[in-house]
């Protein structure tokens, strides 16, 4: 009987795949890559070696069909080592199973408009070189693919989840008409950024400058230079911070969350620098132009709690939808994975089933 939709017509070849995470590490922003230890498993029919006796060392493989599977999103060389076996069911039916061991960087594009609160998938791309319609890349239906999440190296920085994806997938070919395209699988991971370097270090340093902006309200109107002068120290000191933040990233063409934080704040200091300067056109024993400071003081107090509580309930919103998206994502694979015969389940881990729930981003 035939397991994982390997059967074998006359069109098409059907490969199954599975992939482990042995290690992640690495997980590089700005560069938008990572570093992975993996072991990738490929299992496709052969009718030819049918109650062979062969040795598996002793077959001509050239002989043999061959999926020639890539790694597609690989950055550089890989270190990896490869061999075979074959694998005989009960009528007969021989398998070819290809392992490959394989350690490199590979290269990831993040979504990081939610930055410094993201949800990053890690994904490994294989392709084959045959085109779709003589083979087919599919996910193993009798055994699973996982991550060993007590293996990963940047939980300083990340926190990783314990669920593996797969989906199909066709790709372009670069040697050959645009029209041609390559079978392809995707395997992915799921990480979340730990945002509690850039909650302490960043947004709240940098909401306390903001803040400060009060400080130069103590100063008399009648002295609008001595305003203006700690309000554009103010600005200067966030453009700092502005450049600073700009370094955790790439060079992207959208706004993260922290470049909308940090630009907000900046155009809260303009309208304070803009008011200040405003009231020194009136002259200094008009007592409307003092009632009007007053009031601006207590506008723009009302304003910047506003805008923080508002800036914050929308960013945690949809971090928290997002992270219980993953979460369930999570608990259906290990729902999947309880439902695997006993001998093919991933070894227990130490943390399982809602492992992630108990890690604060904020830490």
């Amino acid at each position: 009987m035939a397991l994982d939709g390997d059967e074998t017509d006359d069109f098409i070849r059907h490969v199954s795949l599975k992939i482990v995470f042995l290690k992640i590490s690495n997980i590089d922003t700005i560069k938008e890559e990572y570093s992975a230890d993996i072991f990738l498993s490929a299992r496709w029919r052969e009718p030819a070696l049918d109650r062979t006796n062969k040795e598996t060392k002793k077959i001509n493989w050239e002989s043999y069909f061959d999926p020639k599977l890539n790694i597609q999103n690989n950055i550089g060389e890989l270190k990896q080592t490869t061999w075979r076996e074959l694998q005989t069911e009960a009528g007969g039916e021989t398998y070819v199973m290809e392992r490959r061991r394989i350690k490199g960087m590979f290269f990831e594009k993040l979504e990081l408009q939610d930055f410094p609160f993201d949800i990053q998938d890690l994904s490994i791309l294989i392709t084959s070189e045959s085109p779709p319609t003589d083979v087919e890349l599919m996910e193993f239906t009798s055994s699973i693919s996982h991550v060993n999440v007590d293996s990963f190296v940047d939980q300083q920085e990340w926190g990783l989840y314990d669920f593996v994806v797969g989906e199909q997938r066709l790709t372009p070919n670069e040697y050959s008409s645009v029209k041609y395209k390559r079978p392809g699988f995707v395997f992915r991971c799921c990480a979340v950024r730990r945002v509690g370097y850039f909650t302490w270090n960043i947004m709240l340093v940098i909401a306390m400058i903001s803040s400060l902006s009060f400080a130069a309200f103590s100063v008399d109107r009648e002295l609008p230079q001595r305003r203006l002068q700690l309000s554009f120290t103010l600005i200067l000191t966030m453009v700092t911070f502005k450049f600073v933040a700009s370094q955790s990233v790439p060079k992207l063409s959208y706004l993260t969350y922290l470049d909308r934080y940090i630009l907000l704040s900046m155009s809260f200091l303009f309208l304070v620098c803009g008011w200040h300067a405003v009231v020194a056109l009136y002259k200094s024993d008009d007592a409307t132009a003092g009632l009007m400071d007053y009031y601006a003081f207590i506008t723009f107090v009302v304003v910047y709690l506003f805008g923080q509580l508002t800036f914050l309930t929308i960013v945690w919103t949809k971090f928290v939808l997002k992270k219980r998206q993953k979460e369930r994502m999570e608990e259906e694979y290990q729902k999947k994975l309880e439902s695997m015969p006993t001998w093919d389940r991933p070894q227990k881990r130490k943390r399982k089933h809602k492992h992630f729930m108990s890690i604060n981003p904020f830490t």
